[in-house]
């Protein structure tokens, strides 16, 4: 009887974060700067050389079937203003497994001689897989019984004006409406995942030959779910170390740190404290690891 109550305890704790992180839909990323052909198909192909990003994200630490996410990322120029793109991305909170790929196209216009606006367009899907008979062990509840599994198309669209100076960013991963379970009474029901919106923007500030000081700004907006504000500055060391702080309004406060290996390799790590509701039942906070390989 205990075994059976701390299982249904479990299993509504989880539910609960599910349905919270189920508000903003599309994973959550604290290096969305270093990475942001994530979320901005015109940033690919951007850098001189071909570059491969790997994240690990480990959300709300020491919470069992926590969110965790990995994503793999190509992108290089073509030539001819064009770049492209390719990207896999696994997201796992409780019974949900999702699985992104897609293939990001940018072309390049040259507005002035130090500024360029990019192009770019996302087009892939996502793979999903809901375990319902996880939480099913009695097996008595016939909405439980079945799996889920579908795909759902994705396209999306991005604009990147940047130059050595600046960068403004706007963007949607994905403007198709997809599908995902939510259970209505004793029937299960298919709802909607809603586009996201994302609009960034950073300054480089050249304060001598060996610092460069980066604030930025991110806005995340989505239907039925509150707008998200991410409020940060980055200071860059010789070209070699970058540290900086975000602040995620009413939501998180993170610190990262950036270094490079080799003139190739760069390794970074962020972590997040929580100070939402969230932070009344873990106080582990979040951990992100990436790697970036310039070829």
């Amino acid at each position: 009887m205990r075994k059976s109550i701390i299982t249904t305890i479990a299993i509504t704790f989880a539910l609960l974060i599910a349905n919270k992180i189920a508000a903003q839909q599309d994973p959550n990323f604290t290096l969305y700067n270093f990475n942001m052909n994530i979320i901005n198909p015109a940033f690919a192909g951007t850098k001189e050389s071909p570059e491969l990003n790997l994240v690990y994200r480990n959300q709300f630490i020491g919470i069992q079937d926590s969110p965790r996410t990995i994503s793999l990322s190509y992108s290089k120029a073509m030539g001819i203003n064009l770049g492209m793109g390719i990207s896999v991305m696994n997201d796992r909170v409780f019974i949900l497994d999702q699985t992104d790929v897609a293939l990001d196209i940018s072309y390049k216009l040259q507005v002035s001689e130090e500024t360029n606006l990019y192009f770019g367009l996302k087009a892939g899907g996502g793979f999903v897989n809901i375990d319902l008979a996880r939480v099913n062990t009695q097996g008595n509840d016939p909405l439980f019984a079945e799996n889920q599994s579908f795909f759902n198309p994705h396209i999306g669209v991005g604009f990147n004006l940047q130059n050595e100076k600046f960068y403004i960013s706007i963007s949607t991963p994905n403007l198709l409406k997809g599908d995902r379970y939510e259970k209505q009474g004793n029937r299960p029901s298919a709802a909607v995942d809603q586009a996201h919106f994302y609009l960034g923007v950073g300054y480089h500030i050249v304060l001598n030959r060996n610092l460069i000081l980066t604030p930025r700004f991110m806005m995340r907006t989505v239907e039925g779910a509150p707008n998200s504000y991410d409020i940060g500055s980055s200071l860059e060391i010789q070209e070699k170390f970058t540290v900086g702080t975000n602040y995620r309004v009413e939501e998180t406060i993170s610190i990262f740190g950036l270094f490079s290996v080799t003139k190739k390799l760069r390794l970074g790590v962020a972590y997040d404290i929580s100070f939402s509701d969230i932070s009344k039942i873990n106080q582990g906070g979040s951990l992100e690891f990436i790697l970036k390989y310039l070829f």
